[in-house]
């Protein structure tokens, strides 16, 4: 292999690390930012589940007194028309 032909396979070389490298740091920026997207909806998911629950819990005492006042009323009810 002449010198010329060695010089220029060791440029080829080189650049195609550098693309390698290139392409690299391109794929874990990609990474850190879908990770950091990831993370942004898991607080949103947690959140909205909180949300969830509290109102959950807000119907259920909700529903609670309901019964409790119709239990009452109808308690009242008997005992004024007995």
């Amino acid at each position: 292999m002449t010198p010329d032909k060695e010089n220029e396979l060791f440029q080829s070389i080189g650049q195609i690390q550098a693309t390698q490298t290139s392409i690299l740091n391109e794929v874990r920026q990609i990474k850190t930012d879908v990770n950091a997207r990831v993370d942004k909806l898991e607080v949103r998911v947690e959140k909205a589940e909180k949300q969830l629950t509290n109102t959950r819990l807000k119907i259920a005492g909700a529903s609670g007194l309901t019964g409790v006042a119709a239990a009452i009323t109808s308690e009242l009810m008997k005992l004024g028309g007995g």
